[in-house]
């Protein structure tokens, strides 16, 4: 019995045995292709974590504080590995012969919307403006330079079962046909950043006079208004204006001109161009403004304001873009730069927005390396207007080292953005794919708005200037002009010697002016820091890149330059520096035609409206001024 017994025991032993042996074996199986699978997934495409399209009606301000933001960096997805050979770096080399675009016909919408009406433009053909774009050399293509190692674009979607449509095809005519309003709605006052100033001055003008001047404050070291920091003037339409919350007194003055000025205490002003009384209360969002605000150019009452600063009193402040409604002055949607999309920890927006009528879109950028596309769905009643944003986005990463993200305000033609990045890398971008078209290396950052210019034989032109920062602290900067449509650089100008002597660094802060009527033939541009002068404002020749006229300064300056005319076509040129200065100066010249000091470093840019100009300063003053 006892041996039976064992016996028993011993198979029940080895039964368990091999139970247990089948059961490990099983348990390793598992692992190991739970192991494979993860690998697997690791390897698809990532999308950017908790990644939600922003649809919002009328949304509320979202927490004003937030948490410390992460250090800079990839914040969502790792930057892709460039596996092609390493291209030879470019050199700022125009080709021996620039190629001109070929007129194409414009791109069929996708369904019936608004368009543009294609008409002649400042006496160019229609089809100047709807032309196709392409690289058309090998340091401008993106599968050939290694600039950016990955871009990826994330469309619109349909969220919380409300549909909202982005299907718009966006086809932006010439800059004349930009606003309906009268007045300057946007920094340099168009979709290609080519102007700033709404009218005409006086004839023979000699004299510049302030007329009325506002004191404004600030937040902790910023004070006044800042760079770029130039204001909208508006003509608001008598009907439009009698909907408003404008005070009763100026709500009923004929012919009203507002003044809508966002600057570095964290106001948005409201003033009469007349005489700089308020017409309406502030919006205050707590947080300094740097940038330069949006009206909507159709008309429609809303307002657009990016930010540019998110650290008040030791304390983070919720940092995106912002739209409000000109009815109540009610906030009706928030675009948060602390984006889960973006692959830069930095929220800042400098970039006024650029609105499309007729494809009801805002196109804007941000220093969090994001393109964004804002299918607005407007909807406008007496009284009131209420939107319905749907976002798109394009993300790149760069090759190389440096700060992701744009300062700069982006220029749009036809259905194209251009904007530059911190280190310099000038980005083409089919607005209706979300796709990268073209990438030019600037050799250096990129702070000043790009500006574009379609000439009378079809090349597109495009304007820009670098910093003196990333290289070091002595040399030059670069002017410089591309075909816009292939991105072939046609000339390069270096500006005088420079010495940057603080972190604000030198080179071209301010936008270029391009000249015309009877200045078409000239590009102004406007250089900080120049070693002999401390800064320098050239007149170029736009076919050749060849100084026609310079002259210094004598102080600093990151106020873009604005062009003037006369009723009889005389052009002129104002320009700001850090001193204080305001000059008029002769177009063709260069020559001093009237000056008014004011007080503080002029970092904002003029806007003009007929004979007055509205400027401010970082001596928390803003000026009203007349040109006689």
């Amino acid at each position: 019995m006892t041996d039976r017994n064992n016996r028993r025991r011993g198979r029940r032993r080895r039964a368990r045995r091999r139970a247990f042996n089948i059961a490990a074996a099983s348990l390793c199986l598992l692992i190991a292709f739970g192991g494979a699978v993860l690998l697997a997934v690791s390897l698809l495409p990532k999308r950017a974590q908790n990644f939600k399209p922003e649809v919002e009606v009328a949304a509320p301000l979202r927490d004003m504080y937030r948490d410390p933001p992460k250090a800079d960096g990839v914040t969502a997805e790792p930057a892709v590995e460039a596996t092609s050979e390493p291209t030879p770096e470019a050199t700022f080399e125009p080709t021996a012969e620039p190629t001109r675009a070929v007129t194409a016909a414009p791109t069929a919408t996708q369904q019936p919307a608004p368009q543009p009406e294609e008409k002649p433009a400042e006496g160019l053909a229609a089809s100047v403006f709807f032309q196709q774009a392409a690289p058309g050399a090998t340091y401008a293509d993106p599968a050939e330079n290694g600039l950016l190692s990955m871009t990826r674009n994330y469309p619109a979607e349909q969220t919380d079962g409300i549909f909202m449509t982005d299907a718009n095809e966006i086809q932006m005519g010439a800059s004349a046909d930009y606003a309906r309003l009268e007045g300057v709605t946007t920094f340099r006052g168009s979709n290609y950043r080519d102007g700033g100033a709404y009218g005409e001055i006086p004839e023979n003008p000699t004299k510049m006079k302030v007329v009325w001047k506002k004191g404004i404050s600030g937040l902790d070291e910023w004070g006044g208004v800042g760079w770029t920091g130039q204001c909208s003037l508006v003509r608001w339409p008598a009907d439009l204006r009698a909907q408003m919350n404008i005070d009763d007194t100026k709500r009923d003055k004929d012919g009203l001109v507002e003044v809508l000025y966002a600057t570095l205490d964290g106001h948005i002003y409201f003033l009469d161009l007349e005489d700089g009384e308020e017409t309406r209360d502030a919006i205050n969002i707590r947080a300094p403004i740097k940038g330069s605000l949006t009206v909507d150019p159709r008309g429609v009452p809303l307002l657009y304001c990016g930010q540019g600063i998110y650290d008040v009193g030791g304390k983070r402040v919720a940092c995106g873009t912002r739209i409000w409604s000109l009815i109540d002055q009610k906030l009706l949607y928030f675009l948060d730069g602390q984006d889960p999309a973006a692959l830069r920890g930095w929220w800042a927006f400098d970039c006024s927005p650029v609105v499309d009528g007729a494809s009801d879109t805002l196109i804007t950028c941000g220093e969090n390396g994001v393109l964004y596309k804002v299918a607005l769905n407007t909807r406008q009643y007496t009284g009131s207007v209420a939107i319905s944003p749907a976002v798109s986005r394009y993300v790149y990463q760069q090759s190389a080292g440096g700060k992701m993200g744009t300062e700069n305000s982006v220029a749009v033609y036809n259905h194209y953005a251009y904007f530059a990045t911190n280190t310099g890398i000038i980005q083409c971008v089919d607005l209706n794919t979300m796709e990268l078209v073209w990438c030019f290396d600037g050799k250096d950052d990129i702070d000043a708005s790009l500006v574009i210019e379609p000439e009378a034989d079809g090349l597109v032109g495009l304007y820009a200037a670098n910093e003196l920062d990333k290289r070091g602290s002595n040399g030059t900067s670069q002017m410089f002009k591309l075909n816009a449509l292939t991105g072939e650089l046609l000339w390069a100008r270096d500006s005088d010697p420079i010495h940057q002597n603080d972190d604000n660094g030198g080179g071209s802060f301010a936008t270029p002016a391009v000249g015309k009527g009877e200045l078409s033939d000239l590009v102004y541009y406007h250089v900080a820091r120049t070693r002999e002068t401390n800064g320098m404002l050239y007149a170029l020749d736009k076919r050749t890149g060849e100084t026609v006229w310079s002259r210094s300064m004598t102080r600093y300056g990151w106020s873009s330059p604005t062009c003037l005319y006369s009723p009889s076509g005389k052009g002129y040129v104002l320009v700001g520096n850090s001193h204080g200065l305001l000059r008029l100066l002769d177009g063709r010249t260069g020559k001093t035609v009237a000056e008014v000091e004011l007080k503080g470093n002029i970092e904002g840019t003029p806007a003009v409206f007929d004979d007055m100009i509205v400027v401010g300063t970082r001596a928390s003053r803003i000026y009203g001024i007349r040109i006689s």
